[in-house]
């Protein structure tokens, strides 16, 4: 009787490890799987990356920047004569308040 029990003990965990192993070997498959859409994924981006870096040179090139200038302003190369000193400027003082606020915050109030 101790035999069958034993045996029966057995062939019950023998059905738990392999019921265990095919859910882990699935798992793995699931995982492999996602793995692999992750990295087409990454050299999908990687690529559109590469795309943008060459967009963004020619769009920076300072030729082409010069030539779309030059065709929708007409603006001049400043001459030296434009430029004036600081103290050249007249400044104008600022007025002074003609009266006091009529709200004065209760911190003020004597």
């Amino acid at each position: 009787m101790k035999r069958f029990l034993f045996n029966c003990l057995f062939l019950l965990c023998a059905l738990v490890a392999c019921a265990g192993m095919f859910i882990l070997k699935y798992q793995v498959l699931d995982k492999e799987e996602q793995l692999a859409t992750l990295r087409y994924k990454i050299i999908q981006n990687q690529r559109t990356i590469h795309v943008l870096k060459a967009e963004w040179t020619h769009l920076n090139d300072p030729e082409r920047i010069r030539l779309l200038i030059a065709g929708h302003t007409t603006l001049n190369v400043i001459k030296p004569t434009q430029i004036i000193r600081l103290e050249d400027v007249a400044f104008k003082e600022a007025p002074l308040p003609e009266r006091k606020p009529q709200i004065i915050p209760a911190a003020y109030e004597e």
